[in-house]
């Protein structure tokens, strides 16, 4: 079969390359002599007026196209704001031939231009470039995500994150309305790829009008354009399988898009490890709020709701269930009125055993086999989740721009662990319990107003949120010494209760005093203030039954407090194909503590500076180069002084006495987005060195550890960097990626200064076909390398992963798909290595014109059983080995609405 399909592969490669042909070049210039980059090119069959190709103008103005000899085509060339240009030509026998130069002369009516350009596959107008979703696609797209990877210069990863040109998307609309607050997993997932007629790129998104041209952030959007039949009607699907043993997967989306409201429906409930809404996705979710006093160069971040629980290690969990629904509106009641929101609820259960080992770094008091601890976990975990958000956006008349959003966030999270340690010389059977229900509300108001040229905003944000993290340990033997005292010796079992209510303000006003079309200045002053109050207390017992020991290090009240003010001033200039924005934000911060009735307070002045320089190449071509000094403040976790719990052999004190740590960040970035020859290269340096860092200082006491923040004496340092290139062919596409990462953590083990280094190479090599009729083959290799080493313990592990994909669509109604991938896992220095692979198959028929969609879809193929990963934290380096979910096949039927 493999021989027959490369036999079968090299015989199309070999028509397509012998096939007839001559390439058309020519320039296109403006009526100022100037060459037009990106200038749309189409090229029509004379004959009956069908598209031959098309292609784009590159920086010089110039474009070369392939086409037939002795054949007549209508040469059609279009720029945004000039005049199109038409002209008959037929070629000749020589391979090489040049077209007279075109001039294009300035026209106000734009109009005229969508007439000549809408039946290309790509159209660049401005800042905006639209795809012809079907001019990319051969039938076997089921949703957006398979939509997108075909398109150049688009990346989809698997947590449903985009990147265009290099940058990510921060938001996908529909139809000019954001899809669930924008978020792009949800839009890649579910989004039906039949309804899709246009991608746009929206490039220097901005949806504040009053701030166009002002913002200096380069954002990118994407705005996904429906077909005609999809519009002012409900459309979607609902999707069903069943399989051995005891196997179920049903989902449902269902979509209404018209001028003046959209409503989404989306339902998903599996047990096949397909999770819609993950723990990750839960912590993610922000509700698109801006960072207000963030952007001036001040960071404190609370502590995030997950705090001891795991996220859940893989989404091939050996046993899971999950729950999902979601619901979004968009309403204009009135042209300048604006409604919106969502409401999600997930439901997800995950049971996996996996096995780890751990090398403690600086455990150096025990004997040699002292310092290798296997670990064997059975883990249960059961999270439920609701999050909402209403938004209402006013904008009575251009200049004028009023929204206020409001978001909520609750969870019920449980995880349980059954546990045996073994170091060798000294073993434990332990279980814990953990769980929390916190919630939180964010409200925020923004106004922005412009008064003819100049622009003037306030903005303000309030959050408050609860989290009551509650850990339950069991174990064999005593897990602790001083100051634990325990009545009851049989089983030791403590009961870890904590309660921490926060509350943020914040506000910022800015004053864009306009200059020109080319200079401006930008007055902010702001605010923040932030408190919690935090209560943690340690007992003997169980859930419902506990005694309080007398130590009151184990029992801890602390009401913290941090106040922000600021004030800053920036300049941006643009200077021909330079853009430069200097500018700084001068800081007052006093942060205060009451703990065991002794009150601390202290007072802070910080200056901190930004720029920001761009070289414009050309329209497709750029250098980006920033520079930002960042302040981090800690919250309340990390500054009180009692004893906390963190796990069955650790133990966490805070630290009163911590300092503010400065950070100094410089990232450069090159964009090569060539439609030209369809390359897309970009590449990345980011450099971080923070000084004062706050870094956990291990002490470890026997087998337990107890960390501690300090203020580093030196400073942490991290570099990375990473590079892509891509190009599509007419009918292949290659593409190369390597990215480094070297960070330096500074800390300090039993009193000894150590260093922990990481180093992590990662490179990808891909090869794929893209043909309309014939198989299509994805072909990708990658290697990853993690380095790690600290206070004399060192490790080194290396993955290779080949993998490959193969579809085709035959027969007209069937698609077949497989996909196989291996990886090769070890550590070179202990000469051992562990490999598993994974094989998936599906056939699907639908009968063309038919809503309904027969499949058989068969996973894990070969009965994989675990997969590795490894990891380095402060104090040790591990290597986890996680079950996975076994061999199984289903049968679906789908019906599109």
């Amino acid at each position: 079969m493999k021989n027959l399909f490369i036999t079968g592969l090299l015989s199309v490669v070999s028509l397509s390359l012998s096939a007839q042909s001559i390439f058309v070049r020519g320039k296109v210039k403006d009526d100022q002599n100037q060459p037009l980059e990106m200038a749309n090119i189409l090229v029509l069959n004379a004959q009956d007026s069908s598209m031959a190709t098309y292609g784009f103008t590159n920086s010089d103005g110039e474009y070369r196209l392939q086409l037939k000899a002795n054949e007549s085509y209508i040469l059609k060339v279009s720029y945004f704001g000039l005049k199109p240009f038409e002209k008959a030509f037929k070629t000749g026998e020589a391979k090489d031939q040049g077209l007279a130069e075109v001039v294009l002369d300035t026209d106000i009516n734009l109009l005229q231009q969508a007439e000549v350009v809408e039946e290309m596959p790509i159209v660049i107008s401005g800042d905006t470039i639209s795809y012809q979703a079907d001019a990319f696609t051969n039938g076997e797209e089921r949703k957006l995500e398979n939509v997108l990877e075909k398109l150049p210069g688009f990346e989809v990863d698997e947590d449903g994150q985009i990147t265009v040109e290099g940058k990510k998307v921060e938001k996908i609309l529909v139809e000019g309305k954001e899809f669930f607050d924008g978020d792009t997993k949800v839009a890649v997932k579910n989004l039906p790829a039949d309804a899709i007629d246009k991608v746009q790129v929206l490039r220097n998104y901005e949806e504040i009008s009053p701030l166009k041209g002002l913002s200096s952030d380069d954002r990118i959007a994407l705005n996904i354009k429906l077909k005609e039949g999809k519009k002012n009607l409900w459309f979607g699907d609902a999707e069903a399988k069943v399989g051995d043993p005891e196997r179920y997967y049903a989902h449902g989306n269902a979509f209404y898009y018209s001028p003046k409201a959209s409503f989404n429906l989306i339902g998903d409930i599996n047990n096949i490890g397909k999770a819609a809404f993950t723990a990750r996705d839960y912590f993610r979710f922000s509700g698109g709020f801006r960072n207000l006093t963030g952007r001036s160069g001040f960071q404190l971040n609370f502590a995030q709701d997950d705090l001891g629980i795991p996220l859940g290690q893989n989404n091939r969990a050996d046993y899971g269930i999950g729950r999902f629904g979601a619901a979004n509106f968009s309403y204009n009641p009135r042209k300048d009125l604006t409604l919106a929101g969502f409401v999600i609820a997930n439901d997800a259960v995950t049971s996996s055993p996996y096995s780890t080992t751990r090398t403690y770094i600086g455990l150096d008091s025990l004997s040699s086999n002292g310092i290798i601890e296997t670990l064997n976990t059975e883990n249960y975990q059961h999270s439920q989740a609701v999050l909402a958000k209403f938004s209402a956006t006013y904008e009575p008349k251009k200049g004028v721009y009023v929204n206020y959003d409001a978001f909520f966030k609750i969870s019920d999270q449980l995880s349980t662990s059954v546990l045996a340690s073994d170091f060798g010389l000294f073993s434990n059977n332990l279980s814990t319990q953990e769980a929390q229900k916190p919630w939180s509300i964010q409200q925020s108001l923004e106004l922005f107003f412009n008064n003819g040229e100049n622009v003037f905003s306030f903005e303000a944000q309030h959050l408050r949120k609860q989290q009551d993290p509650l850990l339950a340990l069991q174990a064999q033997n005593q897990p602790f010494g001083s100051p634990f005292t325990f009545v009851d010796t049989n089983m030791y079992r403590l009961l870890q209760t904590n309660l921490t209510n926060s509350e943020s303000l914040e506000g910022r006003a800015s004053y864009y005093w306009v200059l020109n079309a080319n200079n401006h200045f930008e007055f902010n002053v702001g605010g923040n203030l932030s408190s919690q109050d935090y209560q943690n207390n340690i007992g003997e017992g169980v859930p419902g039954s506990s005694n309080d020991f007398s130590n009151p290090i184990l029992q801890n009240t602390v009401d913290f407090t941090l106040i922000d003010g600021f004030a800053g001033i920036h300049y941006k200039t643009k200077m021909g194909k330079f853009t430069f924005r200097p500018g700084a934000n001068w800081h007052y911060y006093q942060v205060r503590d009451l703990q065991a009735g002794d009150e601390r307070i202290r007072d802070y002045q910080v200056l901190l500076p930004d720029a920001l320089l761009k070289y414009d190449i050309s329209n497709s071509r750029g250098i980006d180069l920033r520079y930002s000094m960042q302040a981090q403040f800690n919250d309340v976790n990390q500054i009180m002084n009692g004893l906390i719990l963190r796990g069955y052999n650790s133990l966490f004190t805070g630290n009163d006495s911590l300092n503010y740590s400065r950070s100094h960040n410089v990232s450069l970035f090159y964009r090569d987005f060539n439609l030209f020859n369809f390359t897309t290269i970009f590449a990345g340096l980011n450099y971080a060195r923070t000084l004062d860092p706050i870094n956990n200082a291990v002490r470890y006491i026997g087998l337990q550890q107890v960390f501690s923040p300090i203020n580093a004496i030196g400073y942490n340092e991290s570099i990375t960097g990473f590079g892509s290139y891509s190009r599509k062919f007419k009918k292949f596409k290659t593409d190369f990626r390597v990215s480094y990462s070297y960070l330096t953590i500074e800390n300090t083990v039993n009193d000894i200064l150590n260093i922990n280094n990481t180093f992590t190479q990662n490179y990808q090599l891909g090869f794929g076909t893209n043909f309309k009729k014939w198989p299509n083959l994805d072909l990708n290799y990658s290697f990853r390398q993690n380095d790690y080493s600290g206070a004399r313990s060192a490790s080194v592990f290396t993955t290779h992963t080949p993998s490959a994909e193969l579809s085709a669509v035959f027969l007209k109604s069937f698609v077949a798909r497989v996909d196989y991938s291996y990886s090769n896992y070890g550590n070179p220095g202990s000469d051992t290595r562990t490999s598993f692979d994974f094989l998936n198959a599906s056939l699907e028929y639908q009968k063309k014109g038919s809503p309904w969609l027969f499949s058989v879809e068969g996973l894990n193929i070969l009965n994989t059983e675990f997969i590795r990963e490894d990891a380095l934290s402060a104090n040790l380096i591990s290597t986890t080995a996680y079950n996975v979910l076994p061999r199984y096949v289903l049968f679906g039927v789908k019906y599109d609405l």
